[in-house]
């Protein structure tokens, strides 16, 4: 029925194109034949109609995503739909490693390019923003765990990108209570830097994040008043936001991600809900190289930054490469007359 639809009508169910959709169910069929067509078992639904339930829930929010009006709006019991879901993010979650992956040092030096023609960033490669994933209802087991500074419970993801709006890392395991310091310090190009980066090469974040030579942040407190500092800061600005036009696409192509309708009661609940974040993260990705459109309110959604401003004294070496970026972005600034008096 839903293909018999206008594109337009097609959209605001899955939030998928059509054609995106066609190439789901193809690639479930040849990856994930075990998962949906078992040797044993009772027969199961069409592949297209399990997809289609799990595509639903992940893009929409509220009432619209409750069980039991799904299931309604699907013919299915509400079982049907859980497990259908279940199946669904199990088969996508095995293109993971293919679909969110770190740039290759040939793709990191397009992107450093692209970035310095554009808005005078050296061997830039990307940018990191956190948001959170807030829930519809407190947890049943430490709800103080997940409660964070916007007053709501949920989880913390931290992620970072390329030009393309595609996602290159996602760090998940942490609460809404965590700032994204905790959560970039565990994140493997923090941690081992060397092995992501080449010589030179960084990611720009905003004011919230651990600074190093490999994450450049702009100037904060009186320094950021400083003529020169505030121009710097305005540039990077404008090249960070493309982390934040990721986290505003992704929430809005797949509206779950703005409230999460899932108990959560125990560690299995708290690993379903990673799997939910990274499930619409590959499929976001997948949209991205397909040439899907988001959908046109998707773009209309911003991104929430849960860390504040970080606290953490920013190490010599980081202001030292930070120093030597400002130098030669604002030469390109006074170049292209973007320098404000």
């Amino acid at each position: 029925m839903l293909h018999s639809l206008p594109p337009e009508y097609f959209i605001a169910h899955l939030r998928v194109e059509p054609r995106t959709f066609s190439h789901l169910v193809s690639r479930l069929d040849s990856t994930a034949a075990d998962v949906f067509n078992p040797p044993s078992g009772r027969p199961q639904l069409s592949v297209r109609v399990q997809l289609a339930i799990a595509l639903f829930r992940f893009g929409h929010y509220g009432n619209a995503a409750s069980v039991l009006l799904v299931a309604q709006r699907f013919g299915v019991s509400p079982g049907t739909v859980i497990n259908a879901t279940r199946r669904v993010m199990s088969a996508i979650l095995r293109w993971e490693a293919v679909e969110i992956r770190w740039p290759t040092a040939i793709e990191r030096q397009a992107c450093a390019r692209e970035s310095e023609e554009r808005y005078g960033f050296e061997r830039c490669v990307g940018a990191v923003d956190g948001t959170t994933i807030p829930f519809a209802y407190a947890p049943s087991v430490d709800p103080w765990c997940f409660f964070d500074r916007h007053k709501r419970y949920s989880v913390n993801v931290l992620i970072a990108c390329d030009w393309d709006l595609r996602i290159t890392s996602l760090v998940q395991g942490f609460t809404g209570a965590e700032p994204d310091t905790v959560v970039q310090a565990t994140a493997p190009w923090h941690a081992q830097p060397e092995l992501y980066f080449s010589d030179g090469e960084y990611l720009v974040g905003d004011k919230g994040m651990l600074g190093s030579e490999r994450v450049l942040l702009p100037h904060k407190g009186p320094a950021a008043y400083i003529r020169a500092n505030r121009n710097y800061n305005y540039q990077h600005a404008r090249r960070r936001i493309s982390a934040e036009k990721v986290i505003g696409v992704l929430k809005g192509r797949f509206g779950s991600l703005k409230e999460l309708r899932m108990p959560v009661a125990c560690d299995a609940d708290f690993i379903r809900v990673m799997e939910w974040v990274a499930a619409c993260a590959v499929l976001h990705n997948i949209c991205i190289r397909l040439g899907d459109i988001p959908p046109h309110d998707a773009a209309a959604d911003a991104a929430t930054n849960v860390g504040g401003e970080s606290l953490a004294p920013l190490p010599p070496a980081a202001g030292a490469a930070r120093s030597r970026v400002q130098q030669h972005v604002l030469q390109f600034m006074i170049a292209e007359g973007l320098y404000h008096g």
